[in-house]
């Protein structure tokens, strides 16, 4: 049997929807503990502000305040940015997506 979710098609293919955030965090990877700042975020993926980038494929966690660490790696670089991708508990993307729908709503209230 096959348990997992429907890949989404259409404009938005992301299992999780994206919001724009402006949340300082950390992140972690080979040896560097070093300040970010995560400008677009979804419960399974993140891109990243923070020097030094780390380098592709390489596995890090990223410390998002009020949540804690999410694992992933970093798969491609977008201008200045790194993105992420997150491979969460389902708990932790239960609660980051929940934390992030609420920040969305606040945000943009007629949305």
């Amino acid at each position: 049997m096959n348990f997992s979710a429907p890949k989404p098609t259409g404009p938005e293919r992301r299992r999780r929807p994206r919001v724009a955030t402006d949340i300082a965090g950390r992140i972690v990877f080979s040896g560097v503990d070093a300040e970010c700042h995560i400008r677009q975020m979804s419960a399974t993926g993140a891109l990243v502000e923070a020097l030094p980038l780390p380098a592709l494929k390489v596995p890090l966690a990223l410390d998002i305040p009020g949540i804690g660490f999410a694992r992933g790696e970093a798969v491609r670089y977008v201008g200045v940015y790194v993105c992420i991708r997150l491979a969460p508990s389902l708990r932790l993307e239960q609660i980051m997506s929940d934390r992030l729908q609420e920040t969305h709503r606040l945000t943009y209230p007629g949305d």
